[in-house]
């Protein structure tokens, strides 16, 4: 470029040329800036290519080295990933590279394999639960249900994946064979080891039949998190209560108001246990009733045991097709 313009000074023999030539000296430069902008960009990219976004990097500046290198020396986990869901990661030419065999968990291990230590690799062992978690996401955060573990109160509450799958060690995880064994222990008792109020509920004398093997906790919630309150399964509370309980959801052509609005089936239930008859709030119907229902009318005397049954005469308290009242 600089030897053009130099040409157009020497061999300009009227001003106007000199002119044309400052002018075309202009308009090149920025095409060449911008060539080697898009250059630039194009590397990147294809640097990008190299490992996936959220592949873990244990330390930098290292390279993948192939899970060959890795067995030389960690001949059992070798073993022991052969026939196990994780399997496939060894078949390297199925998957690209950054996203096979053992670095596809424990990060690129060139700078490892130089100087073993656990200082220089992804041991799943002291480092951070989110560092932890995010090797586990790599892959499997592109599906929606293990996605919302990421916005989750368990990630929040620095919760990693390891806790509660792979029983807890480096070789369960690499021999496990089923979804089963990608759980430390069966789901319920999985999830009381740390919701200690809720196992306290299902011990009321009513209780959802979780602990008899009745139910279990991913019946009603989603186990990874979500964006709904209480991590349920449905977007409503009687959406999910109405999964077992279908003839108190209706629709009614009259309802019973609370059931449809506010907290719905929880505005009169306790969701785990309690100990009132049916899981209700209050220990009394009456009691429970005068909560919404303050303007009784004049005959009904709460002095009078007759009327401290509501249930006795309003028997359709989820709702009616045929009553106001919710007569029956």
């Amino acid at each position: 470029m600089n030897c053009l313009y130099r040409k157009w000074i020497r061999t300009a023999a009227h001003p106007a040329a000199l002119l044309a030539g400052l002018v075309l000296f202009a308009l090149l430069m920025p095409a060449t800036a911008q060539e080697k902008k898009e250059g630039q960009a194009a590397t990147a990219k294809e640097a990008a290519k190299e490992a996936p976004k959220d592949a873990p990097k244990a330390v930098p500046k290292a390279t993948y080295v192939g899970s060959e290198t890795c067995v030389t020396c960690h001949e059992d986990p070798a073993k022991h990933l052969k026939g196990s869901v994780h399997h496939s990661l060894l078949q390297e030419s199925k998957v690209p590279n950054g996203t096979n065999g053992c670095e596809s968990c424990h990060g690129p291990g060139s700078v490892h394999a130089e100087e073993p230590s656990k200082e220089n690799i992804l041991t799943f062992e002291n480092e951070a639960p989110g560092k932890r978690s995010s090797a586990c996401l790599a892959c499997h955060g592109k599906k929606e249900a293990l996605a919302d573990f990421k916005r989750s109160a368990h990630r929040f509450q620095q919760i990693s994946c390891d806790e509660c799958h792979a029983n807890g060690n480096a070789e369960a995880f690499h021999r496990m064979r089923s979804l089963e064994d990608m759980k430390k222990t069966e789901g319920t008792r999985l999830c009381l080891q740390c919701h200690g109020e809720v196992q306290m509920a299902f011990t009321m004398p009513f209780h959802h039949r979780v602990k008899e093997g009745l139910l279990q906790c991913v019946d009603c919630h989603r186990e990874h998190g979500g964006y709904r309150l209480g991590r349920r399964r449905n977007e409503q509370v009687n959406e999910t209560c109405a999964r077992c309980h279908p003839d108190k959801d209706g629709p009614f052509l009259f309802e019973h108001l609370p059931a449809r609005v506010g907290g719905g089936c929880l505005s009169c239930h306790l969701p785990h246990g309690s100990t009132n008859p049916r899981m209700l709030t209050r220990n009394t119907v009456a009691m429970l009733c005068l909560e919404c229902h303050t303007n009784t009318v004049e005959f009904h005397d709460q002095a009078q045991p007759r009327y401290r049954n509501c249930t006795v005469c309003h028997t359709q308290i989820h709702g009616s097709n045929h009553s106001s009242l919710l007569f029956e």
